[in-house]
């Protein structure tokens, strides 16, 4: 299986672990902004999952594109945040160091990741 694949299968992977925390992620961020008001029609609870997929797809891209992808790394990293990036500078610019803290914890999560399992192997 070439690079490529492998790639396309770890942004599916991504996109599934974004879907299925985007709810906690959108809890951090309804204490910063409150997401909640009854114009839309919708439950608080989907307004939350709603702004949390954002900064799960931006810690989850970052972090498992660092430990596991094949190729050229950044590159990928790079073209993956370009649709989130503009969705924040496009609305909430307020905000928008919260996607820039939340994508430097997970690399430094990936490298502290990273540097444990390497250290672990030249022991053994």
């Amino acid at each position: 299986m070439n690079n490529f694949v492998k790639n396309i299968l770890l942004l599916i992977i991504v996109l599934a672990l974004s879907y299925y925390t985007a709810e906690y992620f959108g809890t951090w961020y309804d204490k910063f902004s409150p997401q909640y008001d009854n114009t839309l029609g919708v439950s608080k609870a989907l307004l939350i999952s709603l702004a949390g997929f954002p900064f799960a797809y931006i810690f989850f891209t970052i972090l498992l594109f660092k430990l596991f992808s094949f190729g050229n790394r950044n590159k990928w990293i790079g073209w993956l945040l370009v649709p989130p990036l503009l969705f924040f500078g496009s609305g909430d610019i307020q905000h928008i160091y919260l996607p820039i803290v939340l994508g430097l914890i997970a690399l430094g999560l990936s490298k502290l990741i990273s540097t444990i399992t390497t250290k672990s192997k030249q022991i053994n």
